[in-house]
């Protein structure tokens, strides 16, 4: 939204929840046996298949093939699974099958409960120097293994391929360099996914002493808060905190842990806003900034665009968009959902938050014209942007590189991996700043899907997240994702990862 068509495309990108029921229902009942379960599991498939048939622009995406193939392929395996389920795990892992089968961050399923109760063996697992350590321990279990073991492999497999065999059809993507993380801690999770068991027996090392422990599934400590807040910090580690702070003279952190919109975050973005513009010159003159968005998986880039003038100032965000955009359009799907949904956004969201006389009232406004225009298409597309596009792809290897940065601060964009959608539409921006520096984890990668809403399955017990937009000449490829120019590989804790960042400081 700073004059380039890259930014307008993703104005809002996974802009807030908002209710969006695709069936009438009342509140949702669960069946009482088995049949029950089949039967609702197969009439939930065949919705969510015709939602994604009806509102999104899979079905004519002639670019990318894999999604009209397993939008019917997919429909296919799911069916199958869907046929065998006896229960909530049943009903649910069938439809995980299917959304999670696109392997896009913007295509997905939810449970609106619990599905069944969660176990551990004993001991929580996290993933360091490309293997497992234990980092948490039953210590009433004598025969836990101790903290700091490796789990070398269970069942006689490596962890990588227990975790694409039983997790990543259902859950997490392997393309991902935080779900890799989180899958070898959620491995240790028993969650009743049908045909997918936890592992039995593992092969540890302690002291550099090999032996087999036989994994004893338990319910988990009660209360259960420890044990949970041990598990984040193993797999995916704390979000940054809100906030503009000085750990030490000279070094500025600012914390951002989504850039969403709503009713509680808008006031604390335009608080951030506020407190970055307070420090100005003398945080840009200063020995180090750090743009923490450890946690933030996205929101509205009309948010990610302020914060971004707000570090930078105009001239170099707007330099670094146009070094980082390229000719590129988006084909939006023509629905009568979808144009509600920007009806009720604009009302509940833009207008509120940004003005009446805002871009992101203008983006709305237009979204909403271009699809009505389009309701009778064959097919019903509108395409928002340039007819002709770039090939797109390999953005994240054109960042610049030898060019004097525009301050004395040093700048680095810490990332703990969840960083998408829009955090990810704001780091092409950051890292296209010269001499910023990204720190920590890759970040996320986005498939060419985007601007979701969600869906309320007939049953009532899982919400879609469906996306009503496609990116052509997209920048970065599919799930390309930033490297770090500076990995970490130690425990994502909040007190260790704020003790690494400034070690590394001070050295530099």
């Amino acid at each position: 939204m700073i004059g380039s068509l890259r930014r307008a495309f993703a104005a809002v990108a996974l802009v807030v929840t908002l209710a969006t029921p695709a069936f009438a229902q009342d509140a949702p009942t669960a069946p009482t046996t088995p049949e029950g379960w089949r039967d609702l599991a197969l009439s939930d498939l065949a919705a969510a298949r015709d939602v994604l048939t009806a509102q999104t622009p899979i079905p004519f995406d002639r670019d990318n093939p894999t999604y009209p193939a397993w939008l019917a392929e997919g429909y296919g395996q799911a069916e199958a699974r869907a046929r065998d389920a006896r229960d909530a795990a049943g009903h649910f892992y069938a439809l995980a099958l299917y959304l999670n089968g696109f392997n896009d961050p913007h295509i997905d399923v939810n449970p609106v409960a619990n599905l069944s109760t969660a176990q551990w063996p004993g001991f929580i697992a996290a993933s360091r120097n490309g293997g497992a350590l234990v980092v948490m321990r039953d210590e009433n279990d004598a025969d836990a293994p101790p903290i700091g073991a490796q789990i070398l492999s269970c069942e006689g497999r490596t962890l990588a391929s227990l975790a694409e065999e039983r997790l990543y059809p259902f859950v997490l993507n392997g393309r991902l360099a935080l779900d890799r993380r989180r899958g070898v801690t959620r491995l240790f999770l028993e969650r009743s996914i049908p045909g997918a068991p936890a592992p039995s027996v593992c092969r540890i090392a302690v002291d550099g002493a090999e032996r087999d422990i036989t994994l004893r599934w338990r319910a988990l400590p009660d209360p259960p808060e420890s044990y949970w807040a041990a598990y984040q910090d193993a797999s995916a580690g704390a979000a940054a905190s809100w906030g503009v702070s000085e750990p030490t003279p000279g070094v500025t952190w600012i914390g951002i842990p989504t850039f969403s919109s709503g009713s509680e975050t808008a006031p604390q973005l335009e608080q951030l806003i506020r407190d970055i513009n307070a420090r100005g010159d003398a945080m840009r003159n200063g020995r180090a900034i750090v743009i923490d968005v450890r946690g933030n998986g996205g929101g509205n880039s009309a948010w990610a665009d302020r914060i971004a003038i707000a570090i930078f100032g105009e001239a170099p965000v707007q330099r670094a968009n146009r070094v980082s955009s390229s000719s590129s359009g988006v084909d939006w799907r023509a629905s009568p959902e979808n144009i509600a949904y920007w009806r009720e956004w604009l009302t509940s969201v833009a207008i509120p938050e940004f003005g009446a006389n805002s871009e992101a009232v203008d983006f709305a406004e237009g979204a909403i014209q271009g699809m009505e225009r389009a309701l009778d298409r064959n097919p019903p597309l509108w395409r928002q942007g340039s007819p002709f596009v770039s090939r797109g792809g390999g953005l994240t290897q054109r960042r610049p590189r030898g060019e004097d940065a525009p301050f004395p601060a040093r700048v680095y964009l810490l990332s703990n991996g969840t960083c998408g959608s829009s955090c990810l539409n704001f780091a092409d921006t950051v890292l296209f700043v010269p001499g910023v520096q990204l720190i920590g984890s890759a970040t996320a990668g986005d498939g060419p899907y985007m601007e979701v809403r969600n869906v309320t399955l007939p049953s009532g017990l899982a919400v879609l997240t469906i996306p009503q937009k496609v990116w052509r000449g997209m920048g970065r490829g599919a799930l390309e994702a930033y490297e770090p120019d500076i990995a970490y590989d130690g425990a994502w804790d909040d007190a260790s990862v704020r003790a690494w960042t400034m070690g590394l400081i001070a050295a530099q």
